[in-house]
């Protein structure tokens, strides 16, 4: 590796990108400037809070599933506070709810025992015990993930890691399809599969199968637990990048990104600078940066819209046929269901409400929302580009598009969460490091 200092630059704060500058401080140490773009105003990427009603409230990314060694890892080295997940329930029931539009076809208590015997009571033990099998092997082989790279693995491309990790059998069929082949039932998958990932993709069980399998091991069908950052899922990629002395350029888009015989040139803010490498950790569909002298094949990739509506409200029970209202509300797929999933996610200590969190393909007006709550003390909306749409099948292009030009960002189109962006992202910068090494 050369021995002069090296600049590089990082487009994109999330997860992805994140990781990837942490990684790449301590492989390269202090001899590398490490700048980090993204054109929002704060880090965190979908991992983003607000304060609402008087209470800091997550819009994006929430939970993190204590298997994800990534981030857990990452937050013990930084002293960041970890809880298990808690809602402070004020006017509802603290259980978890499959509802249909019309009625609710699971309800039980979300702690204890109640929700796995209501599961078998309407599934079976069978059917349940085949998908908890599913969702522990995608678990496994997604683990593997970890000793490959310390072992010093290096992907130039997804297909790689895929490969590498055992992977290959849960992706490029839909979960739906790869359940009927291990004989879960269809009921399974349309009232209990299919609302968990209208919740956490807002898409179906016609997913590519090992998101779909990401999203039941996270809903706890293949052991662990879930907890949140105390501060702020987006404090823990924060105080990642003070630690590893980053220089973060906030609200600033970067424009064009071109490699060049003398290095990578980066154009941003009207600027252009020189970079001896620079990652992508944002999507290129949705990036808006120009790649020129790059070949990137167009995968014609869609994202998925989700409309995030916090409402600090009296939820009113005869909306749901009476009773009190569950924590959370996850639901089919199906005409009659206007949101995907509807939570309580806190209380207004100051408005004296509970505050509740839709995820919908739409926006929800204040029309329906008259119809859901009886006393509306405060609404947010908010719009996300949040997800590629899961195909079965899904394309990539390679790690490295260029001689110091790499993405990340692709590998969603397998899964995308926090933690699995942020380990690819590890990944990704290893192979910057070895193509440095070349040099």
């Amino acid at each position: 590796m050369p021995s002069e200092p090296l600049t590089l630059a990082v487009v994109g704060s999330g997860a992805a990108g994140t990781l990837a500058a942490w990684r790449l401080r301590a492989r390269l140490g202090p001899r590398a400037a490490i700048h980090v773009f993204d054109k929002e105003p704060q880090v965190g990427g979908r991992a983003h809070h607000i304060q609402f009603a008087g209470q800091r409230i997550e819009l994006g990314g929430t939970l993190i599933h204590t298997d994800n060694r990534r981030l857990i890892e990452l937050a013990h080295v930084l002293g960041v506070q970890l809880a298990p997940r808690r809602v402070d329930v004020l006017g509802g029931a603290d259980q978890l709810a499959v509802w249909t539009g019309r009625e609710f076809l699971v309800r039980a208590p979300e702690s204890g025992i109640g929700l796995p015997l209501a599961l078998v009571r309407r599934f079976g033990p069978v059917n349940l015990l085949r998908l908890q099998s599913l969702a522990k092997r995608a678990k496994a082989a997604w683990n593997s993930t970890y000793a490959l790279q310390e072992a010093g693995r290096i992907f130039e491309t997804p297909e790689e890691l895929i490969r590498a990790a055992g992977l290959r059998p849960y992706i490029g069929v839909s979960l739906a399809d790869l359940a009927a082949t291990r004989h879960i039932s269809r009921k399974l998958v349309d009232e209990f599969v299919t609302p968990v990932l209208r919740d956490m993709y807002n898409q179906t069980s016609d997913i590519v199968a090992f998101a779909g399998l990401v999203g039941l091991a996270g809903a706890g069908l293949a052991g662990g637990s879930l907890v949140s950052v105390v501060d702020g899922n987006a404090t823990l990629l924060e105080k990642a990048l003070a630690q590893i002395v980053a220089e973060v350029h906030l609200s600033t888009t970067v424009t064009a990104v071109e490699p060049s015989d003398d290095g990578v040139w980066l154009t941003a803010g009207g600027q252009r600078t020189r970079f001896d490498a620079v990652v992508l950790a944002a999507p290129l569909e949705l990036a808006g940066v120009d790649l020129p002298g790059v070949d990137l094949p167009d995968l014609h990739r869609r994202h998925q819209e989700v409309h995030v509506t916090l409402v600090a409200a009296e939820a009113d029970p005869a909306f749901f046929g009476g009773g009190p209202v569950p924590v959370d509300v996850l639901t089919t797929n199906g005409p009659d269901t206007v949101f995907k999933a509807f939570a309580q996610t806190g209380h207004s200590r100051s408005l004296g409400v509970p505050i509740w969190k839709f995820f919908s393909g739409q926006e929800l007006d204040d029309a329906f929302l008259a119809r859901v709550f009886r006393r509306v003390e405060d609404v947010h909306r908010h719009l996300w580009q949040a997800y590629p749409v899961l195909d079965p099948a899904p394309r990539f292009r390679p790690f490295r598009l260029a001689q110091g030009v790499y993405q990340i960002n692709d590998f969603e189109s397998a899964v995308s969460t926090l933690e699995t962006d942020g380990t690819v992202g590890w990944s990704v910068a290893d192979l910057v490091v070895r193509d440095l090494e070349a040099v």
